[in-house]
């Protein structure tokens, strides 16, 4: 009896597991980028992304609480000291330069803490909006 309950239980859940279509599953590609955040730099200093497309950063500091924000973006998250990774995802904004700066306060030179962040047209998209 042991034999023949075996193979039907397989043959069920074979059946009831739902299979995945990688055709029907995939969505656009998302760009994404490691950021480390110290005193008092963001590294890279500069994030270089496509217009239109969907970026996810995750984000660490290598030694105390930091802010990353890039107002024009309405992206604002705070980076907690201990390398505990956070994400900020957003639409790439149009063509041009976005300031990030750090937006929680981390030393004295908390106000020098910036990046850049570029946005670039499309290969064979518009240059702007």
């Amino acid at each position: 009896m042991k034999r023949i309950v075996f193979p039907a239980f397989a043959l069920v859940i074979a059946l009831v597991a739902p299979t995945r279509n990688p055709a029907v599953s995939a969505g656009p590609p998302v760009h994404e980028v490691q950021v480390v955040a110290k005193k008092y730099t963001f590294e890279p200093a500069t994030l270089e992304v496509t217009a239109g497309e969907a970026v996810r950063l995750v984000i660490h500091s290598d030694d105390t609480t930091h802010g990353f924000a890039i107002k024009k973006v309405k992206v604002n998250v705070v980076v907690p000291k201990g390398g505990q990774q956070v994400t900020a995802e957003f639409t790439a904004p149009p063509p041009g330069r976005y300031e990030i700066a750090c937006s929680e306060f981390c030393g004295l030179g908390h106000h020098g803490m910036k990046a850049e962040l570029v946005s670039v047209a499309p290969p064979g998209g518009p240059t702007s909006r």
